[in-house]
């Protein structure tokens, strides 16, 4: 039993009024296990076998990236582009319509898409990922092998991992001559769903306390109400597994609802089928009533999502590369509604995230006080542990799960500290991540990850990105390049 000490550095210690800042703080894990957290002269202080200097550095718990892309990001293509410019994600209905016809990507591509993913999380202070993949160029569910992959990267890097099998009803194609349309198809949404199951038992039968499954029907609008509904039985039957979709995110997905339903909103749907409740998380939510963009006013949307325990997933990135925006963080968080920070596309860097997130809610509600550093810092901490239903995450406390992130803001580009926490989330970036720690062991050091070749791994990944793109071009029906 070796006790370890942190110190020297910015603790982000955890009291009952929530993370407060030790400066020349220590905490000591022993294991897997927080033993102490306070000040080195406390007689409370144990010794400790090993020490890390963290001069200079913010000693954080880990980060929790709540939704992230973990796979090779295909929607970087679209960024400073007009729509319909370059080749899109245009699946053939041919291909879609023909279960023996070969994914763009091998089983090893699958692979090296994974460990690449689980790489740059972890490189970034992610100590704990809920990792989803792209269905833009899928069927009706992931490939068996894509998920397996995942779980045995983050198993291998030491990752603290929630994956998913994707499902769904609706499978979006392109045609000849470039019009879309979909095929819904309730027994591929009931197959996908037994695949997932079937991963969630598989990860449950291993027993490894760091990979963990999750329900993850792809989008809401994509799934049937019948499909919802069984998705939460069988998260109660699983043992209140884990449940996520993306909901709300295109402003059409809002309209198509709404000339549906007239008489009542996306959120009343989910809350009439089920759909919400303290296992869910819904990525994204951001075209509801009060939006600019609906030209609806407000309606009891985010009183129902917090009275329900219903957490959401903000990724505003993703979303301000393509000039739209949650409206906002800060009248979500005001509402009661716990929210956490996620990635949905490349670099999978939740500072930039944080940061982002918080100018924006900033432009959007025009004060200088909303979307504070504290509250974004939260999100990506605690709020992203409560989603999961880990109360043992996201905080420095004695008896909490020992993650933990170190990010150096000792240089230049940190600039003189004030607020440590502030300075992290609006200076600083991945690239200051110098230790990764997960359940007790360190996983980066010095901003490398252990037993990683990631040179090699970055040629891999360049190898097998140039083989997607191909395969987009040939997919697409003018031939266009990506």
């Amino acid at each position: 039993m070796v006790k370890t000490a942190i110190q020297g550095g910015w603790i982000v210690g955890w009291t009952t009024n929530g993370h407060q800042i030790l400066d020349g703080g220590t905490v000591v894990f022993e294991n897997d296990r927080i033993v102490f957290v306070g000040f080195p002269s406390d007689q409370e202080c144990p010794k400790a076998e090993r020490t890390i200097n963290a001069q200079g550095m913010l000693v954080s718990p880990g980060l929790i990236n709540l939704h992230c892309i973990a796979n090779l990001d295909l929607q970087v293509l679209r960024m400073d582009m007009k729509v319909g410019e370059g080749s899109g994600y245009c699946k053939p209905r041919s291909w879609v319509t023909n279960p023996d016809a070969p994914h763009i990507l091998s089983d090893e591509d699958f692979r090296v898409s994974s460990r690449f993913c689980v790489a740059t999380l972890l490189k970034g202070g992610s100590t704990t990922f809920a990792a989803v993949t792209t269905g833009a160029t899928k069927r009706w569910e992931d490939p068996s092998v894509e998920p397996y992959a995942l779980a045995e990267a983050s198993e291998e890097m030491g990752a603290r991992a929630w994956i998913s099998h994707l499902y769904r009803e609706a499978c979006d194609y392109t045609n000849g001559d470039g019009k879309r349309g979909e095929i819904w198809d309730r027994q591929k949404g009931q197959a996908g769903l037994d695949n997932a199951i079937k991963l969630i038992k598989n990860l449950q039968a291993k027993g490894n306390p760091l990979v963990t499954g999750f329900l993850f029907p792809s989008r809401t609008d994509k799934c049937s109400d019948e499909l919802l509904k069984e998705t939460i039985h069988q998260s109660k039957v699983l043992g209140d597994v884990h449940v996520r979709s993306h909901f709300s995110e295109h402003l059409q997905e809002f309209r198509d609802f709404r000339a549906k339903e007239p008489r009542r909103t996306m959120v009343e749907w989910l809350r009439d089928v089920g759909f919400l409740g303290p296992q869910v998380c819904l990525t994204h939510a951001i075209y509801i009533g009060g939006h600019s963009a609906t030209g609806e006013s407000p309606r009891d949307d985010l009183q129902i999502l917090a009275q329900s325990g219903t957490s959401i997933c903000h990724c505003p990135v993703v979303f301000a590369r393509g000039g739209s925006a949650l409206e906002t963080f800060s009248r979500y968080v005001n509402a009661g509604i716990n929210m956490g920070i996620g990635t949905d596309t490349f670099p999978p860097d939740l500072l930039e995230e944080m940061r982002v997130g918080a100018l924006i809610n900033k432009v959007i509600d025009r004060q200088r006080s909303v979307g504070s550093a504290r509250d974004f810092y939260n999100a990506a901490t605690i709020g992203g542990a409560r989603a999961l239903g880990r109360e043992d995450l996201g905080k420095l406390v004695v008896g909490a799960t020992s993650d933990i992130s170190i990010f150096n803001l000792s240089g230049l580009s940190s600039g003189p500290i004030d607020d440590p926490i502030r300075s992290l989330v609006h200076f600083a970036g991945r690239r200051e991540c110098h230790t990764v720690i997960v359940g007790g062991e360190i996983v980066v050091d010095d901003g490398q990850i252990l037993g990683v070749d990631e040179e090699r791994l970055s040629l891999q990944a360049g190898r097998t990105w140039t083989r997607y793109m191909k395969g987009l071009v040939d997919w697409d029906y003018a031939g266009r390049a990506t």
